[in-house]
């Protein structure tokens, strides 16, 4: 029987990464290399004959030596299913390493309903923008007309074609006014609530006017807690420059903490394709920009990443229509999912001819004048006046971060970036109109809520289905 006495001191096993990414494992003044990670550990192990010693040896190469493999296998070999060209190792301190999303990596999950009841005389009829995650309760606050908002529960989404087979949500807090009162700041008549997030435990917003012809509007941003009931707005203020009101008072969206040094702030806001061309965004917009900022008397600063306008129709005349871009247009919001180098847009697009006038479902009437000196449009889902490019298509716009950064970099204008892809996708609760609300992101379930306006009929109430896309 052998004694063994342990000197803690001066008997131990090292482990070392070199500077050509070998690993060194050291026992005393025994030394061999492999490759893998560094830790340190002790051994009880001193005082013994030559040959042991050796064993001892020899046990940590080969320990080293399959961890080793282990890791190199767990970094080269995906898994069933896996598409190998997509692995990456790369640390996220160099996001612009991380991947772009496929068309794939969007799946659909299923939808459901909103509470039915009117509170307060305001209901969700006509509703459904803006939309904002909410982590604390892992809850959505979803818009009304009026430019109320209210709290809902997530109810488990279900994939099907029948709205009444959807689960409803419930409230967690009735319809308020976030604003207080204070959207007559930005105009007297006209103006509503146009994007909400939340940040760093505090509601945000913006507020945008409908049909602002002298581009006159110029408070943009509001902030205030999540109790709907407590009175603690401030705002409204300036987020960007005087007079561009129509590119930054839109939807918010969240940036990932591995993006935020390269383009310029913890999140983003933007505006497209709301009347009065002149004064938006002629495609997909975004704003960096620091919520913190946010305060009386000073303009929050923003970086632009992207933009478009008349003089730089990069996607496409508004006049005119494409897979890309043209006038019928309507943009939900955007998603920037954590640990990927995408920012993906979602909205509507039309297909079909520019027309500007009424809308009618006779096809034989089109282009002929209507009651006024505008002419008919062909457009069997509205008959409102105004652009139609029937038929249209719900969308996604996916643009590289990467290209994004080089905008903030100075290295791209903002005009000459252009999305690397533009995906259709359904649904499957029908809606003629293909009309798009508000768009939620949660980020640590990579879940997906945007809002198909006017699905769920009731009488004479038509509320929004909510629609739940995880992106992988």
């Amino acid at each position: 029987m052998h004694s063994t006495k342990v000197n803690a001191t001066t008997d131990f096993l090292r482990i070392q990464r070199g500077t050509n990414g070998s690993v060194r494992a050291r026992v005393n003044s025994s030394t061999v290399s492999t490759h893998g990670m560094s830790f340190a550990m002790p051994v009880s192990v001193v005082r013994v004959h030559l040959w042991r010693r050796l064993a001892v040896v020899l046990a940590v190469v080969a320990g080293v030596a399959v961890l080793s493999l282990s890791m190199m296998a767990s970094m080269t070999i995906p898994s069933i299913g896996q598409d190998p060209g997509r692995l990456r190792a790369t640390p996220l301190t160099d996001p612009t390493a991380t991947r772009r999303l496929d068309r794939s990596d969007i799946v659909y999950v299923g939808g459901f309903r909103l509470p039915a009841e009117e509170v307060d005389g305001a209901s969700f009829s006509f509703g459904g923008s803006p939309i904002a995650y909410n982590p604390a309760n892992d809850s959505l606050f979803v818009g009304a007309r009026g430019s109320w908002i209210a709290e809902v529960t997530i109810p488990s989404p279900v994939n099907s074609s029948k709205v009444e087979a959807l689960p409803f949500a419930k409230f967690l807090q009735p319809f308020r006014d976030p604003t207080e009162g204070r959207l007559r700041d930005v105009a007297n008549e006209g103006a509503y609530v146009s994007g909400l997030l939340v940040h760093d435990a505090r509601l945000y917003g913006s507020g945008v006017i409908y049909y602002d012809a002298n581009n006159a509007q110029e408070l943009t941003h509001f902030s205030r807690s999540l109790k709907l009931t407590e009175a603690s707005v401030t705002g409204m203020h300036r987020v960007g420059e005087k007079g561009r009101a129509g590119l930054v008072a839109g939807y918010l969206a969240a940036v990932p903490a591995e993006w935020q040094s390269a383009l310029g702030g913890p999140a983003v806001t933007g505006q497209c394709c709301i009347p009065i061309v002149s004064r938006t965004s002629w495609g997909p917009a975004a704003f960096a920009w620091n919520p913190a900022e946010l305060r009386a008397g000073q303009a929050a600063r923003v970086s632009p990443l992207v933009y478009y306008t008349g003089e730089h129709p990069t996607l496409g005349l508004w006049e005119g229509s494409n897979e890309t871009y043209g006038g019928g247009v309507e943009m939900g919001g955007l998603v920037i999912p954590p640990a990927t180098r995408t920012a993906l847009f979602v909205g509507r697009n039309g297909l079909g001819p520019f027309c500007y006038g009424d809308g009618t479902s006779d096809e034989s009437r089109a282009k002929q004048p209507s009651s006024g000196s505008e002419r008919l449009c062909y457009d069997p889902t509205s008959s409102d006046k105004g652009v139609h490019t029937y038929p249209y298509r719900y969308q996604f716009w996916a643009y590289d971060l990467g290209d994004l950064a080089a905008v903030r970099a100075g290295k791209k204008d903002p005009w000459e970036v252009r999305p690397y892809g533009v995906w259709p996708f359904e649904v499957p609760t029908p809606q003629a109109g293909k009309r798009i609300g508000g768009v939620g992101f949660d980020a640590a379930r990579r879940l997906l809520y945007l809002a198909q306006m006017n699905a769920d009929q009731d009488g004479y109430a038509f509320r929004p289905v909510i629609h739940v896309f995880r992106i992988q």
